[in-house]
């Protein structure tokens, strides 16, 4: 009875003597669904289904976007890899307007030229320190040719939200806000 009650457990989703399935973001792919706990808007688990799976590369390395939808909801949930697995997401809609974080296309220049963190942006009364700016390739749909984008990264002072500043050639500078996401509350 004890032995019964305290014994090992049996791995979830595994055979005996098999490893089992990597639930993580990592093993995410076109199809699946991703569990974000408390994450809807009424703080309940949110299910999204991933329409499209993307990588990027940079000069930091690689990341990896997936566009996933819950319902009417839909996200883009990008993460990396460095010393730790590091995860965001995306509410889709209309793009932030660059005047809308206190910034305009001089600044950004400027900014890109100093690299200082004392540079900063303001959205909805919180102010975002400046990371970084960078080009990207992406790689739709994990595609061979990659495209180019100029990118500049703002975090706020706890690091649980971002702010994105997008350029791409010929078109307008497209602004995101992100929140981080802590991988203990995703699974695939």
């Amino acid at each position: 009875m004890i032995r019964s009650l305290f014994g090992k457990k049996k791995r979830r989703g595994a055979k005996p003597g098999e490893t089992p399935k990597d639930d993580s973001i990592r093993s995410a792919g076109v199809g699946d669904v991703v569990v974000i706990s408390g994450f809807s808007p009424t703080f309940d688990d949110a299910y999204f289904i991933v329409e499209s799976k993307s990588r990027l590369e940079s000069a930091f390395g690689k990341s990896y976007e997936l566009t996933a939808v819950d319902g009417d909801r839909k996200v883009s949930i990008e993460w990396s890899e460095g010393d730790d697995l590091l995860i965001s997401v995306t509410e889709y809609g209309e793009t932030i307007p660059l005047s809308d974080i206190g910034a305009d296309q001089d600044a950004l220049t400027r900014w890109d030229d100093q690299k200082s963190t004392e540079n900063l942006v303001e959205y909805q009364g919180q102010r975002y320190y400046y990371k970084n700016s960078y080009e990207v390739l992406y790689f739709k749909d994990e595609g061979p040719e990659g495209e180019g984008f100029y990118m500049w990264e703002f975090g706020s002072e706890d690091e649980e939200r971002g702010i994105s500043v997008v350029k791409w050639e010929g078109m307008p500078f497209e602004v995101y806000a992100s929140v981080a996401v802590s991988p203990h509350v995703v699974r695939v």
